[in-house]
């Protein structure tokens, strides 16, 4: 679940319109073989997101036209019909036409009144006829021939056309040349020392290609699929690594809407990450560049940040969980830090959560192994009805486990008392929630699948 980053996404949606002036747009198209059909103008947000601007409807002739009176936030865009189909353009003059077919939206297109979309279109049909050519060829020195005369062609057209958009969008796509390696490589060290050389300079080099000062990359697909490349990729997932290199990309990075969508880009990625030990990088850059730059934000966003590190902060990897202090079964007062094993799984629950009633038996399938590594199941329900409860002990059978409920009778009134926030202390915010600690009760693992723990205990033992 998305906390705080997914509210942050609409006003990143809605930053390129704000502040426009007004203007017109006029748009004309025809496809081929398109027939009263409606017709969508969108501009990319990233490479999983499209945000429609406009629509038309095509006549029998396959003509329609896109206008209105606020100006399109340049970037590209794609034209989507007929259901899946779409062809691409770039936004940066109000006022052209274009015309293709259905057959091969590429290879008919014509432009006319827009120099980037002529350029990106002139270049695409180029180097499908090159690519053509070169898929033909089985003679390994015209292969290699082809392979160079495609490269010149792009850099002379690169060179013609470097004053255009179209021309970064091409060079975002290129990858960094890695130099050749000047040393011998003999045996196993040597390629080890080759290796290293390779990824370093990959890794320096790896935005060399991408203006990341330029908003109109927001709007392409290209800017999101180069970070998450690079964090995924890249970047050791842990968090002293991540949060490091989020400091060394964003340092390049000034312009503010880029800035803004690249630290919302990380931040939503690990906050609630899939490899345990990365939690550490979300409240880093939470607190580095949300509460750090409350001028890049919403009052409403910075706040409920703040809020969300006021309960996840107390809970990353290697902190020592916070006491839960329930009753037992038999009324005595149970207390999560004296459970004397050398592991403990915290398992939070309600007892009547389908899910919850599915995990259970496959912690229990690992009963063997938790009695071997001398693993104990710490099982607090978070609803206080006694009954509930303790027919949930029986029904599967848990005897053995610790098992608690935050009701507690006071002894002078008798009136029962509740001691645990279990959504603000535990971020309970589903159920089941699986913590595991070690056996000075420190967190080195959560929300780890209940069928997963054995695993996750070998791994952990080894990488210790």
């Amino acid at each position: 679940m998305k906390f705080i980053l997914s509210c942050c996404l609409f006003f990143l949606l809605a930053g390129g319109a704000l502040g426009q002036k007004t203007a017109t747009y006029e748009i004309k198209g025809t496809i081929k073989g398109l027939k009263n059909v409606d017709v969508y103008l969108a501009h990319y947000f990233g490479s999983t997101q499209q945000v429609i601007k406009d629509t038309a409807r095509a006549n029998e002739l396959g003509q329609f036209t896109f206008q209105g009176k606020e100006e399109l936030a340049k970037g590209l865009y794609l034209v989507s019909f007929s259901g899946n189909k779409y062809l691409d353009l770039i936004i940066g003059s109000d006022h052209f036409s274009f015309e293709t077919d259905t057959l091969d939206v590429v290879t008919h297109m014509k432009v006319i009144g827009s120099e980037e979309n002529a350029a990106f279109y002139m270049f695409q049909q180029e180097m499908f006829k090159q690519y053509q050519t070169l898929q033909k060829l089985t003679d390994a020195q015209q292969v290699e021939a082809s392979k160079k005369r495609i490269v010149a062609y792009q850099k002379d057209w690169m060179l013609k056309n470097r004053s255009l958009f179209v021309s970064k969008l091409i060079n975002a796509t290129f990858e960094p040349e890695i130099p050749p390696y000047k040393n011998p490589v003999k045996n196993a060290a040597d390629s080890a020392s080759l290796y290293k050389f390779q990824f370093s300079f990959y890794k320096k080099h790896y935005f060399d290609n991408i203006d990341l000062n330029d908003e109109r990359f927001i709007r392409t697909p290209f800017l999101q699929r180069k970070i998450e490349k690079y964090f995924e990729d890249l970047v050791v997932q842990e968090s002293d690594s991540i949060s490091k290199d989020t400091d060394a990309l964003l340092a390049k990075i000034k312009q503010v809407d880029v800035r803004k969508y690249v630290i919302y880009k990380i931040a939503s990625t690990y906050e609630n990450h899939n490899i345990v030990g990365t939690d550490g990088a979300f409240v880093h850059i939470a607190e580095k560049y949300y509460i750090g730059e409350p001028s890049l934000w919403d009052t409403t966003t910075v706040r409920k940040m703040k809020e969300r590190l006021f309960v996840i902060k107390p809970l990353i990897i290697g902190k020592k969980i916070p006491e839960m202090v329930l009753t037992d079964p038999a009324g005595k007062r149970l207390l999560l830090s004296t459970v004397p094993k050398n592991y403990t799984v915290v398992f939070i629950y309600d007892p009547e959560c389908t899910h919850c009633k599915e995990e259970t038996p496959k912690l229990l399938q690992q009963e063997p192994f938790f009695k071997e590594k001398n693993i104990g199941v710490f099982a607090a329900s978070i609803v206080r009805d006694k009954t509930l409860w303790k027919k949930f002990i029986e029904e599967f059978k848990i005897q053995s486990w610790y098992n608690g409920i935050d009701i507690h009778l006071n002894a002078k009134s008798g009136v029962e008392e509740y001691y645990t926030d279990f959504k603000n202390t535990f971020d309970v915010y589903a159920t089941p929630v699986i913590y595991v600690l070690d056996k000075s009760k420190r967190i080195i693992g959560k929300r780890i699948p209940a069928d997963k723990i054995q695993d996750f205990i070998n791994f952990y033992e080894r990488k210790k």
